[in-house]
């Protein structure tokens, strides 16, 4: 069973409800019932995507791990990508899914720091293709250089919550 906490606006009440957006503790008189679900009277005010891309710290942890895991396991995937025939094609929609479990692990939030995170996780995951590819040969892989734009943007899309 849930433990009771204290709202936040009324210390001695205890409650077991939190706001839907924010996820503080509220009592009964302060709840405001929503579209969405009981919210405080602060983000019940708000227009509906007002708190878009507004990440908790947990979420912001999340997002962060997710993308750790991303480039972790891109790695070899990039590897095999580029081996394959429509390289390009699969490489986008890598980067697609990449960015979409980015966007889910931060509790679909799709705002700047989740881009930021797709981003960078699917850039990290190609750079370990490129680089070395570029100081072996002096010349940049192009045959990797359009998957990785692609598989970028596509993350970058993603994590902002899809088209």
């Amino acid at each position: 069973m849930a433990q009771a906490k204290h709202c936040y606006r009324h210390p001695n009440r205890e409650t077991r409800v939190s706001c839907a957006t924010c996820g503080r503790p509220i009592c009964t008189e302060c709840m405001r019932q929503t579209e969405v679900g009981i919210k405080c009277p602060e983000d019940a005010r708000l227009p509906r995507g007002a708190r878009a891309g507004v990440m908790k710290p947990n979420q912001i942890a999340k997002s962060f791990l997710a993308g750790a895991g991303v480039a972790v396991i891109g790695v070899p995937a990039v590897v095999l990508l580029l081996q394959l025939p429509f390289s390009w094609l699969l490489s986008a929609l890598a980067g697609y899914g990449a960015g979409t479990l980015i966007h889910r692990a931060g509790g679909r939030n799709g705002g700047p720091l989740a881009m930021s995170i797709a981003g960078i996780a699917v850039s990290i995951a190609f750079a370990s293709r490129l680089v070395p590819v570029f100081l072996a040969s002096g010349t940049f892989p192009i045959f990797a250089l359009i998957p990785a734009i692609l598989a970028v943007i596509a993350a970058i899309i993603g994590a902002r919550g899809g088209l």
